[in-house]
């Protein structure tokens, strides 16, 4: 494949992921919907690409005791891990297990990581222009209000595409779905405090 082909493929490409970032926000429904039969390698490669120089940016930023593409290779293991789990656990509950393809849960979990890079990217930005410690003036206060309405915003936001994720890739019903999301936090917590303890993450990037 030449270079101008690659060029033209990954344009068309990068428009799609637009296309589809505003689609999560607006009409998440059909747009994860489409998402988990997507075939075009091109889109994840893309935002994988994105998250890599969050990290490169985010590691010149703060003070960090790993390099960023150490900690970047251990989002993708987290990443991986988390969507082979959840890809066994689909196939173990679902009778036609040729229903279940681990290309739909790539896909729909990459995309599932918008409002996670939207979060830490804007309390990256926030970092440069409102440096802690932050005062308790009313100003002050009214900033961390917002600031925690806009985070739990992003995370009703994130635990709705991870539901739709699951949905469209496992084709299991809401309680199925629900009580996956169970066994996963089961382990995820524990290993996050792990993760913390280690100064790798103070919040898993997933």
């Amino acid at each position: 494949m030449d270079f101008k082909k690659i060029s033209v493929n990954g344009l068309s490409s990068f428009l799609i992921v637009i296309n589809r970032c505003a689609g999560l926000i607006f009409n998440p429904y059909k747009t994860m919907r489409r998402i988990s039969e997507e075939k075009d390698v091109y889109q994840p490669a893309l935002i994988i690409g994105i998250i890599f120089i969050y990290f490169k940016f985010i590691y010149y930023l703060r003070d960090k005791i790993y390099p960023a593409t150490i900690v970047y290779i251990l989002f993708i293991f987290n990443f991986v891990l988390t969507v082979y789990f959840f890809y066994f656990l689909s196939r173990l509950f679902n009778k036609n297990i040729k229903e279940v393809k681990l290309s739909s849960f790539v896909y729909t979990f990459i995309y599932s990581l918008l409002p996670t890079l939207i979060w830490f990217l804007s309390t990256s930005i926030l970092y440069i222009f409102l440096p802690p410690p932050r005062t308790f003036s009313l100003m002050g206060k009214g900033f961390s209000i917002f600031f925690i309405a806009y985070s739990l915003s992003l995370l009703i936001w994130k635990f709705i595409l991870v539901y739709l994720a699951l949905r469209f890739s496992s084709k299991q019903n809401f309680f199925r779905i629900i009580y996956m999301m169970i066994f996963f936090l089961v382990w995820f917590i524990p290993y996050s405090i792990l993760l913390y303890q280690l100064r790798l993450f103070r919040i898993p990037f997933i």
